[in-house]
């Protein structure tokens, strides 16, 4: 029978240390926790990299850190205001590790495009600080949090969440190519959850793993595998788009949606196919702030969208299939 959910951050705590026999509470929260290095120096003279341009900075150490940083050791800026609780999470630039002693770090400010890396010149100021994950689990906790932040708007919403499992045996049938299956009634929607562009988050990541016909590699084996001919998702594969918007609003549950067909299917709600592969979407395509045009962040609005081209396209999903053959 499973066990009451705890009712504060202590008894979440009680409850890895039970799991993981030996980790203590401080384990635990230098694995949950940055490093956070305050900024106390930036040279304003452009320096240029091959591939980037950049300032450079110091930041303090804190004495209570467990270990220095590597050359090369990579993190985000974040503001002051937000480190003291007066503002929302937000990445104002990028840093980089050159080297790390006498208690200071020395490193790089940077940021893709000319235009993104000036505005975050006039951002950044002494004080902010640079935030270092030395075990790697931020982002996967961001991804869970992303999971359960959608799961919770779903049900909110009237609809059966379900998580769908990452691999299936070969003796169970075929794969599930998208995260979430949400059902009411008899309705049954399959929701694919996706980010923003990490280094421009004006723009989504529809991504997928590239898999050619004749290929080696994941899946390979089974009967049903599927061919990906191109590194983004297949339109077929869901029938909706849900696109978190943390990096850009600081909001876990900040999300824009969009209906997966083409602009060949609805011209004003399809999202763009490539130039080669009819049956894949582009994989960078622009998110507007807010949500608008083919995106909406309301969940009913775009489910709403779906029927509305469903009950148009009696065929959509064989007709999406089909793309692939062509």
């Amino acid at each position: 029978m499973q066990s009451e959910r705890p009712e504060n951050f202590r008894g979440v705590v009680q409850e890895l240390i039970q799991r993981f026999r030996g980790a203590t509470p401080e384990m635990v929260e230098r694995v949950l926790t940055p490093y956070r290095f305050s900024i106390t120096f930036i040279d304003t003279t452009v320096k240029k990299a091959k591939s980037h341009r950049y300032v450079e900075f110091e930041a303090a150490i804190p004495a209570d850190i467990w270990s220095e940083l590597e050359l090369g050791s990579s993190g985000k800026v974040v503001s002051r205001e937000y480190v003291d609780g007066a503002a929302d999470w937000k990445e104002l630039a990028k840093a980089r590790v050159h080297s790390c002693r006498d208690g200071k770090i020395r490193g790089e400010l940077h940021l893709p495009g000319r235009g993104r890396f000036d505005t975050a010149l006039k951002v950044v100021k002494l004080g902010d600080c640079v935030e270092i994950d030395p075990f790697g689990v931020i982002s996967k906790v961001e991804s869970a949090l992303v999971e359960a932040a959608f799961f919770t708007i779903a049900r909110d919403h009237g609809w059966k969440a379900t998580r769908m499992p990452e691999n299936v045996a070969m003796h169970f049938g075929t794969q599930n190519y998208y995260d979430f299956k949400m059902q009411k009634g008899g309705d049954v929607v399959r929701a694919e959850l996706k980010s923003l562009w990490g280094t421009d988050t004006t723009q989504c990541r529809l991504i997928h793993t590239k898999s050619r016909s004749g290929g080696t590699g994941k899946n390979a084996s089974r009967a049903d595998r599927q061919i990906w001919r191109s590194s983004s998702c297949r339109f077929h594969d869901q029938d909706i788009f849900a696109v978190s918007l943390w990096l850009r609003t600081g909001c876990i549950t900040d999300f824009a949606y969009a209906v997966s067909v083409p602009v060949a299917v609805h011209p004003d709600w399809g999202l763009p196919a490539t130039s080669r592969y009819p049956e894949h979407v582009v994989q960078n395509i622009i998110v507007t702030h807010p949500p608008s045009g083919v995106w909406t962040s309301d969940i009913d609005t775009v489910l709403s969208r779906l029927r509305q081209i469903q009950t148009n396209h009696p065929r959509l999903q064989s007709d999406l299939t089909n793309l692939a053959g062509r």
